[in-house]
């Protein structure tokens, strides 16, 4: 009799024990079960990509089956952020940035684009670099191109505000002359009145990931091509 008891006992214990493993297969397989995919903080500086843009690279992102969350911030900052995994990656750098972080990271396969760097000066100024002698350049603090082409020059200022500082400070005599790429150049509505902008260089643009998000670059260029064509789209029909 207790023999038949322990044999049922048992028997209970091991159907009991396969229905809950069942139970929690069924649960893994739902779709809100598996591991949430990570949301990856892009960082953005606001006067290259517009007052809307990054509400359409997040769109583009989502689009592309990637979860970003832009984050705001001037070029410079963003080689400390990366330091710090304050940052998964960035919007747009030039395409030797992996060469001056100390972050490993990934370049993207997109051009994200391809603007001039450009030279605004006086009209009555210097109209190629080689000509300056004592004229206040401002360059945008952590945009490599500009302060490798001036790297010999004394009279170089760095600007941590962007563009639009840059522009403030031009027309009002605080500066003789800026170095800017011409998309960032445009979104400030062009040289100011007495000024002339002269190409000085060719850019190639591209987007950045830390390395351990490789597994997500083939996604993070896909939505980077989305973003292009949203842009292209909207300045055909700004309405």
């Amino acid at each position: 009799m207790a023999s038949f008891q322990l044999h049922t006992f048992l028997r209970n214990c091991a159907l009991t024990l396969i229905c809950l493993a069942a139970l929690l297969l069924s649960f893994a397989m739902l779709p809100g079960a598996k591991a949430t995919q990570p949301c990856l903080r892009i960082a953005i500086p606001e006067a290259t990509i517009g007052d809307t843009g990054h509400d359409i690279y997040q769109a583009a992102m989502n689009d592309a089956g990637l979860c970003v969350e832009p984050v705001l911030m001037p070029h410079a900052r963003t080689f400390m952020a990366m330091r710090h995994k304050q940052i998964d990656g960035v919007f747009a750098m030039l395409e030797t940035y992996g060469k001056t972080t100390e972050t490993p990271v990934i370049r993207g396969s997109v051009i994200l684009g391809k603007p001039d760097g450009m030279f605004v000066v006086k009209n009555d100024g210097p109209k190629t670099l080689s000509e300056l002698t004592s004229e206040q350049i401002g360059v945008w603090l952590g945009t490599g191109w500009s302060e490798k082409l001036l790297q010999h020059y004394d009279h170089v200022v760095p600007i941590a505000g962007g563009p639009e500082l840059m522009m403030e400070m031009l027309v009002k005599g605080r500066l003789d002359g800026i170095l800017l790429n011409d998309y960032s150049l445009r979104s400030q509505g062009g040289a100011p009145e007495g000024f002339v902008a002269i190409p000085v260089a060719n850019l190639a643009v591209y987007s950045f990931l830390r390395a351990e998000h490789a597994e997500q670059m083939a996604k993070f260029d896909n939505g980077t091509v989305r973003f292009r064509e949203k842009i292209a789209a909207l300045r055909k029909d700004p309405s």
